[in-house]
């Protein structure tokens, strides 16, 4: 909870500077929110250790198999760097950039998948049978 306190207030603050930027200088504007992005992910990721081992207990404790489990946080991870790329694009006003992280961060999503995907269809055929 601490984490999202401090992102919150660290947000607020640069999101009102990045509007009084905006007018005079957009690329300094720019470069603020860039640089908040960076300071809040600093935060986030000093939570990496914890997040791991949570995600390893839970699957010891489901008996997933790991081939399984793996992609969906890996899908779960590029679905939010691709948010956060394309958000960023679109504030600063570059929506076919925008698009084309969005479409990255599908694409890559898809290739992640394929594990899930040829399981699935390894389980239909098997029910086939």
């Amino acid at each position: 909870m601490e984490l999202v306190v401090k992102a919150a207030v660290i947000c607020i603050v640069v999101a009102l500077t990045a509007v009084l930027l905006q007018r005079d200088t957009p690329e300094m504007s720019l470069l603020l929110v860039l640089s908040a992005i960076a300071v809040v992910m600093t935060f986030a990721l000093s939570f990496y250790q914890d997040l791991r081992q949570m995600a390893l207990l839970l699957l010891e404790e489901t008996r997933l198999d790991g081939t399984l489990f793996l992609p969906i946080l890996k899908i779960i991870a590029i679905s939010l760097i691709a948010k956060l790329g394309g958000d960023v694009c679109k504030d600063s006003g570059q929506g076919a950039l925008a698009s084309l992280v969005d479409m990255a961060g599908t694409v890559c999503a898809l290739l992640a998948a394929q594990p899930l995907l040829h399981r699935a269809l390894e389980i239909l055929v098997d029910l086939g049978r």
